[in-house]
């Protein structure tokens, strides 16, 4: 059977607070992505949000010219929670449908906006999201088929694998796929390897990130109140890259796979993207590679 074959590269979060602060500009982040040996970013459209959209295609030709192809990411839509209407949120996924566009990125990657440990004990509202979500992109899909952008909805610590499953059965898999972060099943205390394998046959592009357990001591440090989760670059924690990827790999088949560094550990004044972004996509080339390979 012929392996699928994963695009590596970065996204913008990366140097999200970089970025916040006017450190660099997003061109010097996206040599910052070429130098590292990314072969594409995934871009939040939060951090080209002072740039019109008519300035977006040179934004793309700077890329191509360091040998990036660029992905769009918009924000999360919003939520039922939040007591918002479905009419604001398609309204938010055609802008960012419209920019995912002029960049000529394929897919515009979206997240629900809520967090299922948020409402946990609470299947009513967890299914009120899922309507929400539906419709919200149901009304957006004659925009996105007109701009040629394939909508791609990221597993955010929210729906389970049969709640995605019946969104994009709703919606028709044809227009709108996955998002596949391999990590994000942990904040909903889920087994990633179950959750990758389940979503991977639907996904469309994806995140990769890696997390270290950290306890929270009581004073004197008897027992533990709990434990924190942080996110960390590939290589740099706990998470089992290898069955991660493999799972992924049964899901995919052969078909192609762009998964990008989601490099949520970032600070302001450290400029230390470059490291590690190439010590992670250096140890996902070799996870990634044949068992020939390996060898």
């Amino acid at each position: 059977m012929t392996p699928p074959r994963l695009v590596l590269g970065a996204d913008t979060l990366c140097w999200h607070l970089r970025l916040e602060h006017r450190e660099l500009t997003l061109e010097e982040a996206l040599a910052e992505a070429a130098e590292a040996g990314a072969a594409f970013v995934q871009l939040s459209l939060h951090h080209a949000r002072d740039r019109s959209t008519d300035d977006l295609p040179a934004l793309a030709r700077r890329a191509g010219d360091l040998g990036l192809r660029v992905l769009a990411s918009g924000d999360p839509l919003g939520g039922a929670h939040r007591g918002e209407s479905v009419a604001t949120a398609t309204a938010r996924v055609e802008g960012w449908i419209e920019r995912a566009a002029a960049l000529g990125s394929p897919i515009l990657r979206v997240a629900s906006g809520f967090y299922r440990a948020d409402l946990a004990g609470r299947p009513e509202a967890i299914e009120a999201e899922r309507l929400w979500t539906v419709e919200a992109l149901g009304a957006a899909l004659d925009s996105a088929r007109d701009a040629g952008v394939r909508l791609a909805i990221e597993n955010h610590s929210d729906f389970t694998v049969s709640e995605y499953e019946s969104i994009l059965r709703e919606l028709g898999s044809d227009d709108v796929g996955v998002f596949l972060d391999l990590i994000n099943p942990i904040s909903a205390l889920d087994d990633p390897v179950t959750v990758v394998r389940g979503l991977a046959p639907l996904a469309v592009a994806g995140h990769i990130k890696d997390y270290e357990l950290r306890s929270i001591w009581t004073e004197g440090r008897y027992h533990r109140r709990g434990f924190s989760v942080l996110w960390r670059y590939p290589g740099e924690g706990a998470a089992d890259l290898p069955a991660l990827l493999d799972a992924l790999a049964e899901g995919l088949s052969a078909r192609e796979l762009h998964l990008s560094v989601e490099g949520l550990d970032n600070a302001a004044g450290v400029a230390d993207q470059v490291d590690r972004l190439r010590a992670s996509l250096a140890l996902l080339h070799d996870l990634t590679a044949t068992p020939a390979g390996r060898a």
